[in-house]
């Protein structure tokens, strides 16, 4: 009877924290309605790998690990050690956020259970089908509830004391800073001069990065490397092709062999229109005529945008760095820290 009692009290409870926790998260952010169909579709998604995969794109939706953090690990006194993985669930399409994955695994057996949260705005019946998980599926796994039902609980505290769920409160913009990427055969400019792929730099790595308040290029830490795998979906890269101005033998000024660079749409640049002062703008936002920066000769000039492709090619996994000064080079082409 007393177990009977505990178990429907930690399913209370884990079910009222869930909704005050989508309430006080997805109220903040630009949300879609999460329909049934929807909840089943996300609920069915496999993670290759729990550690490892933090932000990958399955199905039509996007999921990124809850605010970059690891697993909760819990180990009880029966010896089995159980984690909970936590994962912001977005529509691919628009990157309006769904709702919250919260995914259960048994170290002894290797079992896994998913539980998809929806945002508080969902469709009743992919709330009624969250409850039925709950009940269900979560009180046949000794340990899943309480784990669970503690992670929630955290979860909200944090929220209540003014932590955790960083949002653009009240400014309705879209995720867009998912999609802030390059190739991984993207070259990176090193202090020294030379290259290597994006895909090949490391944390704490030394590359050639540039200082817009001094306009010079300075040597620069990677402080992190982002990894962002497509599993079954793939991202899509655009493409600016950009020139230079150079004077012919009868001093007739004459462009340049065109230069490609490419990337996600939203990942920023170094740009101008005109003879306009520099500013952040994405690629994907670039228009002919505006003004790029690229590394030659030892100094960053100015190159001129000729053509612009909203699809270049798609690849499975893309890159981006985070580095000291904020910005870096991408086939001798300033590029900034998203």
């Amino acid at each position: 009877m007393k177990n009977n009692l505990l178990s429907l009290l930690i399913f209370l409870v884990c079910a009222v924290t869930t909704q005050l926790l989508s309430q006080r998260v997805w109220a903040q952010t630009a949300s879609a309605s999460m329909t049934e169909t929807q909840l089943k579709a996300i609920k069915a998604i496999k993670v290759a790998n729990l550690d490892k995969d933090t932000y990958f794109k399955s199905g039509g939706f996007i999921l990124d690990r809850y605010e970059e953090r690891p697993a909760y690990v819990f180990t009880y006194s029966d010896g089995i050690t159980r984690k909970i993985y936590l994962y912001k669930v977005f529509t691919a399409e628009d990157t309006k956020e769904l709702g919250l994955l919260a995914i259960y695994q048994n170290t002894k057996t290797n079992e896994v259970k998913p539980f998809v949260i929806p945002g508080a705005s969902a469709d009743r019946k992919a709330w009624d089908a969250y409850i039925d998980d709950l009940k269900y599926v979560g009180e046949k796994e000794p340990g899943l509830m309480s784990t669970l039902t503690f992670v929630l609980s955290r979860e909200m505290a944090s929220l209540l004391s003014g932590g955790g769920a960083k949002t653009d409160e009240g400014s309705g913009k879209k995720k867009e800073e998912y999609n802030f990427c390059f190739a991984p055969d993207a070259p990176v400019t090193l202090a020294d001069g030379s290259s290597k792929a994006i895909s090949d730099v490391a944390v704490g790595d030394v590359v050639l990065g540039y200082d817009a308040k001094t306009k010079t290029l300075t040597p620069t830490h990677v402080t992190r490397v982002d990894v962002h795998q497509g599993n079954e979906g793939e991202f899509t890269l655009v493409g600016v092709w950009i020139t230079a101005n150079e004077l012919t033998a009868d001093n007739r000024p004459a462009l340049s062999a065109p230069i490609l660079v490419e990337a996600t749409a939203n990942h920023p640049v170094l740009t101008a229109s005109g003879e306009s002062t520099p500013e952040r703008k994405a690629l994907g936002e670039v228009k002919t005529g505006d003004v790029m920066y690229r590394y030659e000769n030892g100094k960053v000039v100015a190159y001129s945008v000729v053509k612009t492709e909203k699809a270049v090619r798609s690849v499975k996994r893309v890159y981006n760095l985070v580095t000291e000064s904020g910005a870096y080079l991408v086939g001798e082409t300033v590029v900034l820290d998203k």
